[in-house]
This record gives structure tokens, sequence and C-alpha cells, in this order.
């Protein structure tokens, strides 16, 4: 399917990438209080999660639309994303080794009553956010027949901001978890270029992201 026109403001975009810039910020401001990482990020994600959905409500519902008007579109990209991010992660996870924002399993089993809202927010919350951010970075890019270089420059440029953001500034890590992040964006990108949606890629890095915390 050929991705449709830009229906986001430049103020939207902005202020959407604002809060995904904010997450890193917020996880420190708690985790000085908590002194636990997972904790810190389950709090930041689900703060920024909620806010991007409520914030981008209108967004969220026109591909929620296309989601129920494709189902058969969205089944089919969610099995082949979850296909596609699974192989990616296992691979990630047994040679390439770049840093995956996942929770660790002392604070799973010490907050055992915050379980649920844990792996929530480090997989289906997590997945909102990454998708609806490269979405609004590469909004106002113009991708009719280039949709092998938006899936690219998705994959680039979000990859960076992304790996940026959340990866300790040391060299070999940085550039192991760059080149993961740009393979998984590139993903999400093809997923939602072919299923007009991000639904499928939200579903699919979820799914895997919560096996992978269950694991």
């Amino acid at each position: 399917m050929t991705q449709p026109i830009s229906r986001l403001s430049i103020k939207r975009i902005v202020i959407s990438l604002l809060i995904l810039v904010g997450i890193p910020f917020i996880e420190k401001l708690i985790e000085s209080f908590t002194g636990n990482e997972t904790i810190a990020f389950t709090f930041a994600f689900t703060l920024a999660g909620w806010i991007l959905i409520i914030y981008d409500w209108n967004l969220f519902g026109i591909h929620y639309n296309r989601c129920k008007e494709h189902v058969g579109d969205t089944i089919l990209y969610t099995l082949i994303g979850f296909i596609l991010i699974g192989g990616w992660a296992f691979f990630n996870r047994s040679f390439l080794q770049g840093k995956m924002l996942l929770p660790d399993k002392d604070t799973l089993s010490k907050y055992f009553f915050a379980f649920p809202v844990i792996l929530l927010a480090y997989s289906y919350i997590q997945a909102f956010i990454v998708n609806i951010c490269f979405k609004c970075l590469t909004d106002h890019l113009d991708i009719r027949e280039k949709e092998l270089l938006i899936i690219l420059v998705s994959g680039f440029s979000f990859g960076l901001v992304y790996t940026l953001l959340f990866t300790p500034f040391e060299t070999t890590l940085l550039i192991q978890t760059y080149l993961y992040n740009v393979i998984l964006v590139c993903i999400l990108s093809y997923l939602y270029n072919q299923s007009s949606s991000f639904i499928p890629g939200i579903l699919a890095m979820g799914t895997v992201y919560l096996i992978l915390s269950i694991l």
C-alpha cells in the first residue's frame, strides 16, 4: 500500500518527539528516588506512552480504523513482523549484543506485585512509543514511489535518536546498539508502509519484547 499524505502538524511532531526525549530524564529523576532502573523506566515509559496516546489520539484513531478496515493485512503483517523482529532480536542477544530496553529479572522477582505493569511498559507501551515517534520523525517526507528510501531513512535516523537517548556512551556498545535499532526500525517502517498502519508494528514488537521480558 502507498502511505497516505501527512496529517501531522510541525507542532504536533515536535511535541511528540520532545516527549520521547524527556523519557531518559524522567527515568533518571525517578531512579534517584527508587535506586532501581527497571522501576524508573516502567514509570517513564508508562507516563510518556499515555501522554502520547492522549495527545496523538486522533492519529492513533486513524491508524486503528485502518487496522479494522484491513484486518487481513493487519494479521498478515503482524505475523511477518513477529517473525522478523523475533529473529533479529534473537540474533542480537546471541551475537550482536546491542542494548535492548528490557526489565531485569531481579526486579521482576522482587516486585512481583508490579509484574504486569512492568511487562506492559517494556513491551507494548515501548513499542507504541517507538512506532509513533519514528512516524512523527519521518512524517513530512514525500515517500510516494520511494518506499525503500523511507524505510532506510527511518531506520538510520530514528535508530540514531533512540540509540543516543537510551545507550551508555561506550563506543562498542553504541555501534552494536545502533545497528540493532537501525534494522529494528527498518522492519517497523516496512510493516507500516505495507499495511498503512503502525498497529502491526506495535503488536509485533510488543509481543516479541513481552516474550523476551518473561524469558
